[in-house]
């Protein structure tokens, strides 16, 4: 079973395995939840996954250290766009937890008052709907 890595965002309760857990965290979760975690969260990462051959690990993991994946990935990292072209990523996005990971990568890195302000626009945007 994969063991797996909070990277960044706030404390979350994993009722799979009955645990909570912060940044820097890991857990030992199912292939299941493993992927549930790193794929469509995308704020844990594998640390260590003992029983995958190397082509089935995930060479891309983000790392706390590395940030949101690139443009490419699920969560689009601010600091490789203009502000404009973030709002445009960030209208495609409707799951508060990736947009709130893409507010950490900005506060984090660059910290642009206008991009902040998008993305808390787009925060409250789909907390309306």
């Amino acid at each position: 079973m994969p063991v797996v890595e909070k990277t960044h965002g706030g404390r979350v309760v994993l009722r799979a395995i009955g645990r909570q857990l912060s940044v820097g965290d890991r857990a030992e979760v199912s292939d299941e939840l493993a992927a549930y975690l790193c794929d469509e969260r995308g704020d844990f990462a594998v640390v260590d996954d003992a029983g995958a051959t190397e082509d089935e690990t995930d060479d891309d993991a983000v790392g706390q250290e590395d940030g949101p994946p690139d443009a490419g990935g699920p969560i689009p990292d601010p600091s490789e766009h203009s502000v404009k072209d973030l709002r445009d990523k960030l209208s495609d996005i409707d799951d508060i937890d990736v947009l709130a990971a893409v507010y950490d990568a900005e506060d984090a890195g660059k910290d642009r008052d206008s991009a902040i302000d998008a993305i808390q626009s787009r925060i409250n945007a789909v907390k309306e709907d």
